[in-house]
């Protein structure tokens, strides 16, 4: 069976009566925990911040498990940010996400020592796309501080991983300023 098309599926609603509708969402909304967290977030915004810790808390899970040591499946915490942005429309809580990605993982090699290229550099690019989106939002004077001090957490780290984070923090906090102004005598 092929994918449902939009229009199919607009002609097949339209021709519902609004409580046909209500009963055909209501189910949805039973059947499906996603949808249902979609809808909850709609009706409640303060389901948002609930669902910014249950997100934030897969993500910890990843590094730091209650029990034992983590699994570091960074497909899961991927999709622990992708799926947040499904439901959150504020783009505060959204980049704040983004961003605790990179700083458990700083947090994670500062706990159990150097890991490996790939690890790094997958810190890196979460790094990268949260200040990315941080810029797209324009929330960089909200967040610099905070990207800081994870850029600053990784100074004593290997592997390039310091020098990495350095670029990606100025490349978007101080890509603008002119180099002819620096002073070397």
């Amino acid at each position: 069976m092929s994918n449902i098309k939009i229009t199919d599926l607009k002609k097949y609603l339209t021709n519902m009566s609004k409580e046909e509708l209500i009963i055909e969402i209501t189910e949805i909304v039973k059947r499906y925990p996603d949808i249902k967290e979609y809808y909850t977030a709609k009706l409640d915004p303060k389901y948002e911040e609930i669902a910014f810790e249950k997100y934030k808390k897969l993500i910890t899970n990843e590094f730091f498990p209650d029990r034992g040591f983590g699994k570091l499946r960074y497909s899961e915490v991927n999709k622990a940010i992708r799926d947040f942005s499904k439901i959150c429309n504020n783009a505060i809580l959204l980049s704040k996400l983004m961003l605790y990605y990179a700083e458990i993982g700083v947090d994670f090699t500062d706990t159990y020592g150097d890991i490996d290229g790939k690890f790094y550099n997958t810190i890196v690019r979460a790094y990268d796309k949260a200040l990315s989106y941080i810029t797209e939002n324009n929330l960089k004077e909200m967040f610099i501080e905070d990207a800081d001090n994870i850029r600053q957490k990784t100074e004593h780290m290997g592997w390039g991983f310091s020098v990495n984070m350095d670029d990606v923090f100025y490349d978007y906090f101080y890509e603008d300023e002119d180099e002819e102004d620096v002073d070397y005598m």
